[in-house]
């Protein structure tokens, strides 16, 4: 059952309406009041990433994360898939070198091996913040990025902003490029990450009709009658909240 907010967005009565997989999942017993309730939302950036994410992680990431990086990064993906780790909304602590004090950042995805770290920041019909409560001139990109160095502690490192598209998250798409297209800008807005830098091989952006394009390829190919079964729920899913509104 939903109602509607003040605002006129639909809510679900449950926060577990809202999912498709993993709805009684234990992580949820460590989350906040609040996180919930905005999991209850038509909105809910939350909810797609879990539902996307979840079902993607019961599947073989042979025959979804190559192409996913290359429809982020414009390249190839040259690493092992062995022991792939995805988790969800890992917090982590500032770089210590930074000159301005900041909290810890929450980040949406993260897929991490022996050899890579892929940081992704998830938006729906919402756009980055281009400030932190003490330091009005960094964005949400830099931000993970920074982060995502320090973390990658000598891995190779990429960053990716998943959209529905340009109109919606405009001011994150152009950022985004700006960084993609001018590596300067990068070294402009981390001086603190100078010794680093090498170490971050990609920054992308792609958007969730990529991924519905993969739920589809997932159900035409060999996987297991499970896997199938997942891609299946996940594309109809994800296609009901997608399609039309880029329009």
């Amino acid at each position: 059952m939903k109602y509607s907010s003040k605002s006129g967005i639909l809510l679900h009565q449950n926060f577990r309406d809202a999912l498709i997989i993993d709805k009684y999942d234990s992580e949820f017993q460590q989350w906040r009041g609040k996180k919930l309730e905005h999991l209850k939302s038509e909105n809910s950036e939350d909810a797609m990433t879990w539902n996307v994410y979840r079902s993607l992680r019961q599947i073989n990431p042979v025959f979804w994360l190559p192409s996913l990086f290359k429809e982020s990064f414009q390249k190839e993906f040259s690493y092992s898939l062995d022991s792939i780790d995805l988790r969800l909304w890992k917090k982590l602590n500032p770089p210590k070198n930074l000159s301005v004090k900041e909290g810890s950042t929450e980040v949406d995805i993260i897929m991490e091996s022996n050899e890579f770290i892929w940081f992704i920041e998830a938006k729906y019909k919402s756009d980055i913040s281009l400030s932190t409560s003490n330091d009005l001139s960094r964005n949400q990109v830099i931000r993970n990025i920074d982060v995502g160095l320090d973390y990658a502690n000598g891995k190779d490192f990429y960053f990716s902003l998943l959209i529905l598209d340009e109109k919606h998250s405009s001011k994150g798409f152009s950022i985004t490029s700006t960084y993609r297209n001018s590596f300067n800008y990068v070294k402009r807005d981390l001086p603190n990450q100078i010794d680093s830098l090498n170490n971050l091989k990609g920054i992308g952006i792609f958007t969730w009709f990529d991924i519905l394009k993969a739920f589809g390829k997932l159900t035409k190919i060999e996987v297991t009658e499970f896997e199938r079964f997942i891609a299946k729920q996940a594309e109809i899913w994800l296609r009901n909240k997608i399609v039309n509104l880029s329009e």
